[in-house]
């Protein structure tokens, strides 16, 4: 954490898992044993030493929540440690200054470091101040040796070093690495203490304060987590009192809640590295409540637990994805623009297809918060306040490039490569169609797509173009000439991502002054946001000119192409075509097979000396382009050569 609004972010997200759990503890108290009622909070502990992802919703959308409040403060300040359009980023759950203070802010963050440093230096200095108390302490008794050494072969426990100190009413287990059992000196102690200070040393208790210590001292301005952490002590000396109670017999386990209540004691109940009793007089109660209803807890209750620390794990250290809904995406008052802004800076694309669709839907829409969601960082101030001053309808209008182009058209990715720094492509938006129904125009947009900490996002490379046609877009060429002629192919990559939704009917109704009933079925283009999507098919469209001697065919010519090596199954496929041309008394045939490769003949007659084709391959990818294509060519019927078009430098 490096500013205030990490910390914040980090502790409202613990506090919000720490109420979940609390809830669920509270409405199973009687039903969940010790043990998974003090089991349970390693889920808390796992939430408090993982970084909050800032693209995830836990329990609650506290990260856009807090952008958004940390955005409308910073604009105001000119602070070192944070700024008005950087995203809060938690990249660890402990602080550490990277600047010097100047801003109100910058000092709150310096005072909480400040406080975390002092937190975890008193606990430290608490811990050696007891164990330098510990060398004023007394060898044990010869009596109180034989009682631990008794309580020890009963119970099967293991002792370690022992003494007495005077002045305390409890006994505990003081260090980690070399602990030492600590006994009043002034009163007697009883078996069933011992037993309770052997199982914490089993159990390595005083490990486990020290943790919670650590973690106390991670959040020690948040007063609703210190009494979490008070909750989980208590927790952790009921979960002690179970393993005690289950070694004893009837009288016993009474007189075992009678020596809770004389030791109601706050000496050295919070001490780090230590264990006590006393565990503070304000928590006794709950130990006595717990003891009074001590039971064996069936083995059913335990896959029960089990099941009830999955169901949580979900919602307290992962969440959900911070997705986006319709009110995210057209906000109608200002506050809902500044949490929708804040949401964008979080959640990018996390696809290039997410980032191209993204950004394009929101040219074709004129809705600044896909704009927001696809753009770099730095374009967010200028994009929220060209929205905050449309008039309540927070579009933004993409310019008069775009003027003519038809959203329901929808847009195409056209010629994405990879560069250094990313992906280059150009996105294209359709402008008009003709009679049959095929784009004949496009409005060019030349874009670069490069990734930021959040996702990838989109720049504009160069001016916007209109009333471009398929054949001026950029392609790979491929050659080749031989004794047939000559051969020339383009290839032309399109990247689609599937945006049609179910078909809508169109429906007129005929009335009594004689109008006739019109019905059409089209297919919808899908508006939502997808800053997750794939591409849904990538596909050269081929476009070949074959230019034949003038010496050649007398009756038919026609081409056979398609990614090299050509197989014995497509040569085939060339006078499959002819045949079915004959037979069908046709002047030309075209088709195309599974495996990418395009067919078509013509007579003669409707040819000119060049043959020209189109055809489509699927690719793989973008990039899947093949290194080379094959030809056939036939004349008459037969064939004449297999030309392989290699690329060439355009």
């Amino acid at each position: 954490m490096t500013n205030l609004w990490a910390f914040l972010l980090q502790t409202l997200t613990v506090s919000a898992a720490a109420l979940l759990l609390l809830a669920v503890k509270g409405l199973f108290a009687d039903k969940l044993s010790p043990r998974w009622q003090y089991g349970v909070w390693c889920l808390l502990a796992l939430r408090v030493l993982l970084p909050v992802s800032t693209g995830r919703d836990t329990l609650l959308p506290l990260p856009v929540w807090v952008e958004a409040v940390k955005t409308a403060a910073e604009q105001h300040l000119s602070s070192a440690c944070s700024a008005p359009y950087a995203p809060v980023s938690v990249a660890a759950p402990v602080p550490w200054l990277t600047a010097m203070p100047q801003s109100v802010t910058d000092w709150l963050f310096a005072v909480y470091t400040a406080g975390v440093v002092l937190s975890l230096l008193w606990y430290a200095l608490s811990y050696v101040r007891l164990r330098r108390l510990l060398r004023f302490g007394l060898p044990l008794t010869e009596k109180l040796e034989g009682q631990l050494e008794g309580v020890c072969q009963r119970y099967g426990l293991d002792a370690c070093p022992a003494l007495r100190l005077e002045g305390l009413s409890s006994a505990f287990v003081c260090g980690v690495f070399r602990p030492v059992l600590v006994l009043p000196a002034d009163r007697e102690v009883d078996d069933k203490v011992l037993l309770h200070e052997l199982l914490h040393l089993r159990h390595r208790d005083a490990l486990q304060n020290v943790f919670w210590c650590l973690l106390r001292g991670l959040h020690w301005c948040n007063p609703f987590l210190q009494y979490v952490f008070d909750r989980i002590g208590n927790d952790m000396e009921s979960l002690c009192d179970q393993r005690v109670l289950e070694r004893l017999e009837g009288e016993e386990r009474r007189a075992y809640g009678q020596i809770l209540l004389s030791m109601a004691d706050e000496t050295y109940a919070r001490a780090p590295g230590t264990t006590s009793l006393s565990n503070g007089g304000k928590n006794i109660a709950r130990r006595i409540a717990a003891i009074v209803r001590f039971k064996k807890y069936p083995r059913g209750m335990a896959l029960v637990s089990v099941c009830i620390v999955a169901v949580l794990s979900g919602p307290v250290l992962v969440g959900t994805a911070s997705g986006y809904t319709g009110a995210d995406t057209a906000p109608d008052t200002d506050a809902a623009l500044a949490l929708s802004m804040a949401r964008t800076r979080l959640v990018g694309c996390s696809t290039v297809a997410g980032a191209l669709d993204t950004y394009a839907k929101g040219l074709l829409l004129e809705n600044g918060i896909y704009l927001a969601a696809a753009s770099p960082l730095e374009r967010q101030e200028e994009l929220e306040t060209a929205m905050a001053e449309s008039g309540g309808t927070y579009l933004l209008y993409p310019g008069e490039a775009l003027a003519e182009a038809e959203p329901g058209l929808g847009y195409s990715v056209c010629g994405l490569t990879r560069t250094e720094g990313g992906y280059q492509a150009d996105l294209l938006f359709a402008m008009a169609e003709d009679e049959d129904g095929e784009e004949t125009a496009y409005i060019l947009v030349p874009v670069a797509v490069c990734q930021e900490n959040r996702g990838w996002v989109v720049e504009e490379t160069g001016p916007r173009q209109t009333g471009v046609a398929e054949s001026d877009l950029p392609a790979a060429r491929y050659e080749a000439f031989g004794e047939s002629g000559s051969v020339a192919l383009s290839a032309c990559v399109f990247c689609e991502v599937d945006n049609g939704i179910s078909a809508t009917d169109n429906v007129s109704v005929s009335f009594t002054d004689g109008n006739s009933v019109f019905w059409s079925s089209s297919a919808a283009f899908d508006e939502t946001l997808k800053p997750d999507a794939a591409f849904d098919s990538v596909e050269a469209r081929l476009t070949l000119t074959y230019t034949y001697p003038e010496d050649g065919p007398s009756q038919t010519v026609g081409v056979l192409y398609g990614p090299s090596p050509i197989t014995d199954e497509s040569e085939e496929m060339l006078g499959d075509l002819l045949a079915l041309m004959d037979e069908e008394d046709s002047v030309s045939a075209v088709g195309n097979s599974s495996g990418g490769w395009s067919m078509e003949a013509q007579m003669l007659s409707r040819l000119d000396g060049t043959l020209c084709s189109s055809g489509v391959l699927t690719l793989e990818g973008a990039d899947a382009l093949p290194e080379a294509f094959c030809v056939q060519t036939c004349w008459d019927g037969e064939v004449q050569e297999i030309l392989t078009l290699e690329e060439v430098e355009q």
